[in-house]
């Protein structure tokens, strides 16, 4: 009886390990499908447009460097990002504020990050892309929140 109780463990050991690996490369393809290098262009009004190889305009893209910033500043990126995500779908506040990234930090930092996921949850209009939402939490961050 027990060798059959030790394979019946090891196989549910087994199945969960296969389950694990299975969600994990889920959730590594649609980081890959998100990434913006991966997917079409698009222009200003939304149709797709064929991306150019080096090849063919004979240029390297240009690309503005980003400039280096905090470790404070990038969190508050972090959380900014998560607050349009968690608002995107329908996520309450308060799960928001309990997340990691705000619940685990000293209480001077908490209000401040506290307030970042505030304000951009509860943004009116559209989401900004990418760089106009990086300039503007670096540029408050800059602004309002000394380095700890």
């Amino acid at each position: 009886m027990s060798v059959f109780f030790r394979w019946g463990i090891f196989g549910i050991i087994g199945a969960a390990a296969l389950i694990y690996a299975y969600n994990a490369s889920k959730r590594m393809a649609e980081k890959h499908s998100r990434d913006p290098a991966a997917v079409a262009a698009t222009d200003q009004r939304g149709n797709d447009v064929a991306p150019t190889s080096l090849e063919e305009t004979g240029t390297a893209p240009t690309a503005a460097p980003v400039p280096a910033t905090a470790p404070h500043c990038e969190a508050e990126l972090e959380v900014a990002k998560r607050a349009l995500e968690a608002r995107r779908q329908s996520e309450p506040i308060d799960r928001l504020l309990r997340i990691q990234e705000i619940a685990f930090e000293e209480p001077p930092r908490r209000q401040r990050l506290e307030k970042v996921a505030t304000r951009w949850y509860e943004l009116e209009g559209d989401d900004p892309i990418p760089e106009a939402l990086r300039i503007a939490v670096i540029t408050d961050c800059v602004r309002f929140s000394p380095a700890p």
